[in-house]
């Protein structure tokens, strides 16, 4: 018989690995960023991408493809399960008929989870070699073209989703704006027009707020998904003031954090500027300058609405199950109390008929027949009671199922032996077998 509760436990267990999965990549990203910020060697963060990717998304393959402007190609500049000769060395079509040259030409993420099918592209020489079946692309932006491709592969079966997609643009983000942060050391004047393009990049809602929490920049993306028609009119704002009352607690508790030093993360639902409902989940980090103490604070939160809503969805039918199961033992209970009720009510009958019965032969039957109807219904009694320990015990169940049956057979006498040993000698006879 099939377990109605099932289906609710397999899509449980999925939703918590799912979650489970989202958190540790939001970590990573998180980590990483904050690792980026303070270091100005490019290479470094560049091969720390690759790395990162690998733990997010438990890939074995991971590499950066640079874009060369001279030959039209992808050099394969960085990456890990590769080898060593082909870092450097080997490079991709950049043609829109390939996933990372579409993703270069396009601008835009190519998941592609069935390589070895695929219609609209064609499958590289490198990825051939290593079996690889799946690939996910996403651009490394830059000014006045985009630097090269983020790419992570697998050769197993389990498929890329838009999660792992957002992941890996966050982590391309972060390629984007040390690079920049880099380059804008040198050219002090290009620095604040190469992070703004590079936030406003991102598919994130970004927030940049002094350490007193007021807002000085909020990318495009995030101008949008929080309704603001123009970033003017909320300039200067208390990042507090976004909230609702029973979401300030932990939003007081990260902004003191991250003025601290210290990132954190968490999720609540903040409204719109026009109203809407939305579900956030936001990571607060600190900004360091040269010196070493903060002196900004960024806040970058993924709209996780969706997400919510099936959750709900979920808890509700696990809800409505369970209420059902309950209904159902309730139900069974009733049905076994009946059948008890019953059993007992013609056990009385026959005993009160055998004792008005003139003739004795009818009378010993009818309380044979009586005994026994009391046998079934502790039997029955004994089947649908007992739980637990109890039900698992057979040594028990048994014993008191065995003193049940002897009472309709109380001039028989019923031993007990164990597995291999041979009923002694002249019992059969004695006890009447």
């Amino acid at each position: 018989m099939n377990d109605p509760a099932a289906p609710q436990e397999v899509a449980t267990a999925a939703l918590s690995v799912s979650s489970a999965r989202l958190k540790r990549q939001h970590e990573l990203a998180v980590e990483f960023a904050i690792r980026a910020l303070k270091s100005r060697d490019v290479a470094w963060v560049i091969d720390g991408a690759c790395q990162v990717v690998a733990q997010g998304l438990n890939a074995r393959f991971v590499k950066v493809l640079r874009y060369q402007p001279e030959s039209g190609t992808l050099l394969l500049e960085a990456g890990t399960g590769w080898a060593k000769a082909e870092i450097g060395t080997t490079t991709l079509s950049a043609d829109d008929a390939s996933p990372a040259g579409h993703a270069y030409r396009s601008v835009r993420p190519v998941i592609s989870n069935h390589l070895g099918a695929e219609h609209r592209f064609r499958t590289p020489d490198l990825l051939l070699r290593y079996g690889i079946k799946r690939a996910v692309n996403v651009p490394i932006r830059g000014v006045p073209e985009p630097y090269g491709i983020l790419e992570a592969d697998s050769p197993d079966d389990e498929d890329f989703s838009e999660t792992d997609l957002v992941f890996l643009e966050a982590v391309a983000n972060v390629i984007s704006m040390t690079r920049e942060r880099v380059a804008a050391e040198v050219d002090e004047h290009r620095q604040v027009h190469f992070s703004e393009t590079v936030l406003n990049a991102s598919m994130d809602c970004i927030k940049v707020m002094t350490v007193d929490g007021r807002l000085e920049f909020m990318n495009e993306h995030g101008l949008a998904q929080m309704e603001i028609d123009a970033f003017e009119s909320v300039r200067g704002r208390s990042y507090a003031s976004f909230w609702p009352d029973d979401e300030l607690e932990k939003v007081h508790l990260g902004l003191a954090q991250a003025a601290d030093g210290v990132a954190n993360r968490f999720e609540g639902m903040c409204r719109t500027d026009k109203g809407a409902s939305r579900w956030w989940d936001v990571s607060l980090s600190p900004i360091r300058g040269v010196s070493g103490e903060v002196e900004r604070i960024v806040s970058v939160a993924r709209d996780i609405s969706e997400r919510h809503a099936h959750e709900e969805q979920l808890n509700a039918l696990v809800s409505m199950q369970e209420t059902k199961l309950y209904s159902s033992e309730l139900m069974m209970k009733e049905v076994h109390h009946r059948v008890r009720n019953s059993l007992q009510l013609v056990q009385t009958l026959l005993a009160l008929q055998g004792d008005l019965s003139g003739d004795t032969t009818v009378s010993a039957h009818l309380q044979v027949a009586a005994t026994r109807v009391m046998t079934v219904g502790s039997v029955h009694q004994r089947l649908y009671e007992e739980s637990g320990v109890e039900a698992t015990d057979a040594g028990a169940y048994l014993s008191g199922l065995i003193g049940d049956l002897q009472v309709l057979s109380s001039d028989r006498r019923i031993v007990f032996a164990s597995p291999g040993s041979r009923c002694p000698r002249g019992a059969w006879r004695r006890w009447g077998w």
